[in-house]
Parts: C-alpha cells; structure tokens; sequence
C-alpha cells in the first residue's frame, strides 16, 4: 500500500523526502484542480492526500457493503492487510481490500476473541478448545484443539502467539510459537493460577498475569519468562487488583491493564509509568493504538457518564473527553481512534482532538479503525468503507 511504501523509504537518510512527496502531491493535486477545498480543509495532511489517491477510483457503492459476512451479536472484528477480519460462532473469515474472501476456517466458537499481529488474524474461543490463525496471503497457519479450556491468547506484532491452558496435574500452562508458528517454549506452572499471558516480537519473551493469595487476601503478580530459559526471569508484585489485560508493546514494553490502574514495564522489572483510576471504573479499553492506550472510563458504574481518555506508554495523559452518549465500539489503528456511538462515528487522534466526524447514517454497532484514516462500519452482515 502507499501508506507502507512512503513509511519505509529510509527516513534517516532522506530527513525531507516525506515533505518533498507531500508537495509533490499538494502540486499534484492542485493541477489536477477542483479538490483545493477538500485538501484544505484536511491542513494539507498528508494522509487525506494517501486516501484522495488511493481511494480515487473507488465509487460511493462499492464502498457500501463492501464486506459481507453472517452476521451475529458474538461477531468480533478487527482489520487486516487492508481487509477485515471476522471471528464468529462458526469460525474466522478473512477478506481483502475489495472484500473478497480469502479464508474460511470453519470452527465451533461460542465466546469469540480476535486479535490481529503483522498479517496474522488470531482467533479463540475463551473457555472454549479452539484456537485458529490465518493471513489473507497463506489461509490456516496454527490450528491448537486443547484438551482442557482455552483461558488467554495473545499475538505479537510479527505473528509469534502464545496461549494459556491447563494439563492434569499442572494449574497454568503457557504455551509460546514463534512467527512460524513452530512451538518452541512451554512453562508448566504446578503452583500458580495464570490468568493472562502476552509474547514479545521475536518471541524471546513471554509474561502471564498470576493470581495467588496473602494473608487470605488475592495477590496479583506478573511473571517475565525468557523462551530459551528454564527459570523465570523476574515476578513483578502488582497488588491485590485483578489484571484484566497484558500485552507487549514496541520495544519490550509491557502493558499491565488493572481493574484500578494502567501500568507500563521494563523488562527489568523498572516502572516506566501508571495511570491509577482513582473512583471510576473502567468501561473499555483498546491497545491497538500506535503510541497510546485508549480508556473509556465512567464514574458510576450504571449510568452514561463516561469519559474517553488517552495514556502515552509513560502513563502521561495525552487527552481527554467527556462523552455523554453510550459508546458502542472503540477502535484504534496507528495514530487514529474511532468512537462508535448509536448518533455518529467520531474520529479522533490520539491527543483526542477531533479529525472527523459523520452520521451513523448505517446503523453500525461496530466499527473498525484503518492506518490511513478510514474505518469500516459494520451492520447487519455488511461492512461499509467510511472514507473521511
């Protein structure tokens, strides 16, 4: 895509190369003439002009309902390669940019999770027995039927995955495969319960979130592993908090979500920065964003006083926004954000400032943050390509 071609063109080299295509493109643009207005009201960004380009000859109704698949209230979606990928209660289903279906893999999921890394779409049933992988370009890469149930899966940015379970005899085990999908770590945990797990890029290490108990009280820790070692590398004590999620993120940092509080690590076990929650409780949450967490907080735990906020990888809060209505759907792609509500889909940057905003004109319930700026809306069994 476009978008990969100008990231990769050796920055350090060419420190003015990305300002000279976009004046190239400006130039472009303007002798091509009658699109001034649109290039202005978008500040000559550089993105706007990457979508006028690469969605130029792609008409108003192959946008609608370019994504059709079996709709259902368990459906999670994520995108992929430029397409969508689609977890449901009969399997995963992967399409392309022009919406066509690249895989099917048919499998029994009553409690679908997706997750995406590099051109990989993730896919397990919590509690189930199933977890699949795919990508557009190879289909089916892992195919795990577990004896016991499935608790936690993960995928890294270059497609290594890991997942938890349990085997007779044992209360945790972590299993690790690399961007091969080769196995290539197991930790059988004959004393702790592991309730999450995560694997670095490269795969050379992997962490799990361990509940245990002081003084009749729960105690949540984060256990670091390195793949080619037969001893844990260090335990970080996080309290007594249940850890609701945990992930690396670019350069080894680990990403420890709470139910009070947002924690990011070192390897070395050294706090980089939290974000605590104070009294409010957390509602959502994404990770997808390049740069920032996303929380969606509220200060009641009934009611529609909700308030959307943005946390820098040093616990720094970026942005802020109060959101009255009810939030359907959150999702974030590279540096942008969309909030879905019932009214409208709202786009956002990570400092929370508002790039665009149009009518849920599709009756989305669901929405799909895209790199470029895009996003697709899903209704009804069918995904439309929304293009600011």
């Amino acid at each position: 895509s476009m978008s990969d071609n100008i990231s990769q063109l050796h920055p350090q080299k060419h420190p003015g190369l990305g300002k000279r295509i976009a004046v190239f493109a400006v130039l472009l643009v303007f002798v091509t003439g009658g699109v001034a207005a649109y290039v202005f009201r978008d500040r000559l960004n550089l993105d706007a002009l990457q979508r006028y380009v690469r969605y130029l000859n792609v008409s108003e109704d192959s946008k609608t309902g370019r994504f059709v698949y079996d709709e259902s209230n368990s459906n999670r979606y994520a995108g992929l390669s430029g397409g969508l990928s689609v977890a449901s209660a009969t399997g995963l289903s992967l399409y392309d940019k022009d919406g066509v279906e690249t895989a099917s893999i048919q499998a029994s999921m009553s409690a679908p999770v997706l997750k995406t890394g590099g051109d990989l779409a993730l896919a397990y049933d919590t509690g189930g027995n199933t977890l699949e992988a795919a990508s557009q370009k190879r289909g089916s890469v892992l195919h795990v039927s577990s004896q016991k149930p499935i608790l936690d899966a993960d995928i890294a940015s270059d497609g290594s995955i890991c997942y938890l379970s349990s085997e007779s005899g044992y209360r945790a085990v972590l299993y690790v495969y690399n961007s091969q999908q080769a196995l290539i770590y197991r930790w059988l945990s004959s004393s702790q319960y592991f309730m999450r797990c995560t694997v670095s890029s490269g795969a050379k290490y992997a962490a799990a979130a361990a509940l245990g108990q002081e003084d009749g009280m729960f105690q949540s820790s984060v256990v670091l592993f390195r793949t080619d070692s037969e001893e844990i590398l260090r335990t970080i004590p996080i309290g007594n908090a249940l850890i609701y999620d945990l992930h690396f993120l670019p350069g080894n940092t680990l990403c420890v979500l709470c139910e009070d509080a947002l924690y990011f690590y070192e390897l070395d076990g050294q706090c980089l920065g939290s974000y605590a929650f104070e009294d409010a409780y957390l509602k959502d949450y994404t990770l997808d964003g390049n740069g920032f967490v996303t929380l969606v907080m509220n200060l009641y735990k009934a009611g529609n006083g909700y308030t959307a906020l943005t946390v820098g990888y040093d616990g720094t809060v970026l942005g802020t926004l109060p959101i009255s209505e009810q939030i359907l759907d959150i999702s974030a792609s590279g540096k942008y954000l969309a909030l879905l509500t019932s009214g409208a889909l709202s786009i956002y940057d990570q400092n929370l400032t508002e790039y665009d905003v149009s009518d849920n004109t599709t009756g989305a319930s669901s929405a799909v943050m895209r790199e470029d700026g895009s996003a697709i809306l899903l209704a009804n069994g069918h995904g439309t390509l929304y293009v600011p």
